[in-house]
């Protein structure tokens, strides 16, 4: 539990605000997507006050499997930045140069997981939900927190 808090604690340290918000904000629209699209019975009240039509359903399904199967790679590329760095950090021959270079790999991993997080969010808000859909959905995100 420490070792991944101090992980979590370096990347804190390394990735902007700004990626981590996004993500967290995808995160809650993947949980939405997942809770509606399986229509689990703990799900919020809210989540299923969104009644996609079948067509819908079929779409939001694939556009969360697509982006499933587009998320495992892209976080194993994170995860990767994320062990280069700390070698970088703990090693006696690195230099600052490696340490910059090796902060920008990680932060350029996380922004290529963060767009397709965002991709995902335009998707599901304005290519299959309808306006009427979009406040109740984000209701479910906001209860799904």
């Amino acid at each position: 539990m420490i070792k991944r808090l101090s992980q979590l604690a370096i990347a804190a340290a390394f990735v902007t605000p700004l990626c981590a918000q996004a993500e967290s904000t995808a995160d809650l629209t993947v949980a939405m997507a997942d809770s509606i699209v399986y229509s689990k019975a703990d799900a919020p009240d809210s989540c299923k006050q969104v009644k996609l039509t079948e067509e819908q359903q079929v779409s939001l399904r694939d556009a969360f499997f697509d982006f499933n199967n587009a998320k495992k790679p892209l976080r194993k590329d994170v995860k990767k930045a994320m062990k280069d760095m700390k070698k970088v950090f703990s090693s006696s021959t690195s230099t600052r140069e490696d340490a910059v270079a090796s902060q920008a790999d990680v932060k350029a991993k996380v922004e290529t997981l963060g767009a397709l997080m965002g991709d995902f969010q335009l998707k599901v808000f304005f290519d299959i939900l309808t306006a009427e859909q979009r406040d109740p959905a984000m209701r479910c995100l906001e209860d799904l927190k």
